[in-house]
């Protein structure tokens, strides 16, 4: 069994159709390697060579950098690392068709884009030493489903090694895991007769699951030590209180639904996925009638239909929650995009189930030109980031520059090098009409420079200066402070204990004129 598996394993990737998925993701993310920007924790890795993935309890990931590093040191190797995982994740692409029990076809290989081309992987794959080790953490979570006919014990062993080695890491792909798991449950409701046979089948899916992730929890403390993500990672660890838990989910629960909502909420990515939705809802009960008809022909006998719509309904809304993994039992989780990481996986078991069901010639055409427009709508959008990570950068270069100059100038003057920040450098005026469309971009293009954040101090490292943070408080009375210099987009005041307060300035922002403006006449 275990040869067949990676003698099946070689053959998907020296085949046609992982070649395909991986120039397609490679086209995906074209512009975020044209681009050429550290990215937020790149910035540290980059300056001072440190991995330190194993004080966020990822000791895989610190592993697999020792390894392609040949040592503790990293060093920024983009885009090659960028590329690895563009192509870790056209095999996990290729594994979701053992999770359907479907042969690879070119007519269906297009429903599992998404795993690769999800707007929120597209944060994963803008981190330079990230990139691969998350990568690789969602094919180990699809991993186990090409096992799952290989008998209980098998499957129960090394489903528990694959989530655990997904969960060590990159803990918020394990959701990509449960995304599959939700949707065999979804389609055994949906199919079977017996509800018996559907819940033994949830104790087989569930069962590795809590194994696989209470060794992790157990041991994933022996990893936390003091380094520069210490508080980080213990402020987003900790689990609240039994008697807050169900209040803490429920408070979770519906902010990640907010967060869905207000990135797709009025653009066509969100309307194309909402059709999706539908579709797919529509045809579980599609399946469910027509298993019904069939036990009754048969003499069988099914439960209360009400009670099988009941529960795919409430399956079907934990399958939208399996995203954000694990993550809503937390009493303060992480919620950046890279955080979505199974939303991908989930949308493309959408796909493939419509794509497999579409037995008449119209339905076919509808379903196959609904993932083309998905896809294509997948393509736009990470291009379109991946230009305005560009725009950014330039918008960065220029102010950063002129305020490095500046903030040199001051420490030379008043011999202090401590400094605090109110507001940030903002985004740059071509990045917030798009924002204004896809809301999501303006929270994938990130500022570092900020108050709120140490990235911004690193950032300033790259320019040429070193300034210690210091905090002050915002309510330091305008009389107290001596102005320093002001520009239009900053001012530089010194606090009585010597501190630098740069408060930046909202930039204007030119408005679209409602006239044409007149020609110019000659003389």
């Amino acid at each position: 069994m275990t040869s067949a598996f990676f003698f099946g394993m070689r053959d998907r990737i020296f085949s046609r159709y992982f070649a395909a998925l991986f120039l397609l993701y490679l086209a995906g993310i074209f512009a975020i390697l044209r681009a050429n920007r550290l990215y937020l924790d790149d910035l540290g890795r980059a300056l001072y060579g440190y991995a330190d993935w194993i004080e966020s309890a990822r000791p895989l990931s610190e592993l697999m950098s020792f390894i392609f590093y040949l040592g503790p040191i990293t060093v920024d190797a983009s885009p090659l690392s960028q590329i690895l995982a563009a192509a870790l994740l056209a095999l996990a692409s290729l594994l979701l068709f053992d999770a359907v029990r479907a042969r690879p076809s070119w007519s269906g290989l297009l429903c599992t884009a998404p795993v690769g081309l999800s707007p929120y992987q597209l944060e994963n794959l803008s981190y330079r030493f990230d990139a691969p080790w998350m990568a690789l953490a969602v094919v180990l979570a699809v991993l186990p489903w090409s096992f799952y006919r290989a008998g209980k014990w098998r499957f129960f062993s090394i489903a528990a090694l694959c989530i655990f080695a997904s969960l060590s890491l990159y803990q918020p792909a394990i959701g990509a895991y449960l995304a599959v798991a939700v949707y065999r449950l979804l389609a055994d409701i949906s199919s079977r007769g017996s509800l018996a046979l559907a819940g033994k089948r949830a104790l087989r899916l569930g069962l590795p699951f809590v194994c696989g992730a209470g060794v992790y929890a157990v041991q994933a403390s022996l990893w936390f030590r003091k380094s520069q993500y210490g508080d980080y990672v213990a402020q987003h660890s900790m689990l609240p209180d039994m008697a807050d838990l169900p209040g803490k989910i429920a408070e979770n629960i519906a902010h990640y639904l907010s967060l869905l909502v207000h990135d797709w909420h009025g653009n066509g990515i969100g309307a194309l996925l909402g059709v999706i939705i539908v579709a797919f809802a529509a045809l579980l009960l599609t399946r469910l009638f027509r298993s019904r008809r069939a036990a009754s022909a048969s003499g069988g006998a099914l439960p209360a239909v009400t009670i099988r719509i009941a529960l795919l309904a409430a399956l079907l809304f934990c399958l939208l929650l399996t995203p954000f993994g694990i993550q809503f039992v937390l009493d303060n989780p992480v919620w950046p995009p890279r955080t979505f990481q199974g939303f991908g996986v989930m949308a493309s078991l959408m796909l493939l189930s419509l794509h497999a069901s579409a037995t008449r010639n119209a339905l076919r055409r509808f379903f196959s030109a609904l993932q083309v427009f998905f896809v294509l709508q997948l393509l736009v959008f990470a291009q379109v980031y991946g230009n305005l990570l560009d725009a950014q950068g330039q918008w960065e270069l220029s102010r950063i520059g002129l305020l490095a100059a500046d903030l040199n100038r001051f420490i030379r003057k008043t011999g202090s090098s401590r400094v605090d920040f109110v507001g940030s450098i903002g985004l740059s005026p071509l990045v917030r009409a798009p924002a204004a469309k896809y809301p999501l971009l303006g929270r994938l293009v990130a500022v570092p420079l900020t108050r709120d954040w140490r990235w911004g101090y690193e950032q300033l490292i790259t320019y040429g200066v070193k300034v210690d943070r210091e905090d002050i408080p915002e309510n330091v009375p305008t009389e107290s402070l001596t102005p320093f210099l002001e520009t239009p987009n900053y001012r530089i005041d010194v606090t009585p204990e010597g501190v630098g307060r740069i408060t930046f300035l909202d930039p204007p922002v030119p408005r679209p004129q409602k006239k044409r403006p007149r020609a110019l006449k000659g003389p």
